[in-house]
């Protein structure tokens, strides 16, 4: 998917040690087999593997990195200490 080969695919995962590009989970999640190819959504220019909860992490933050610090200092502020 996403213009990549399968062998492409197993080399980014290897680089990755295997794991989400994110939270270094070993565990895909969602469909339960492969990571998500993620890739901007403008440019089609595909990025690394994520696993489904990283990928969904970026996509309800609609890749705006804005709304991804918000987040952030969302819950610092929020955090076990409040």
């Amino acid at each position: 998917m996403y213009g990549i080969t399968l062998e492409e695919y197993d080399s980014k995962l290897k680089n990755q040690g295997y794991g989400c590009a994110i939270c270094k989970t070993n565990i895909p999640g969602g469909n339960g087999k492969y990571f998500y190819v993620d890739h901007n959504h403008i440019t089609g220019q595909v990025r690394d593997l994520l696993c489904h909860n990283c990928n969904f992490v970026v996509g309800y933050a609609k890749e705006d990195t804005d709304i991804l610090r918000a987040a952030i200092n969302y819950l610092e502020v929020w955090g076990d200490e409040s």
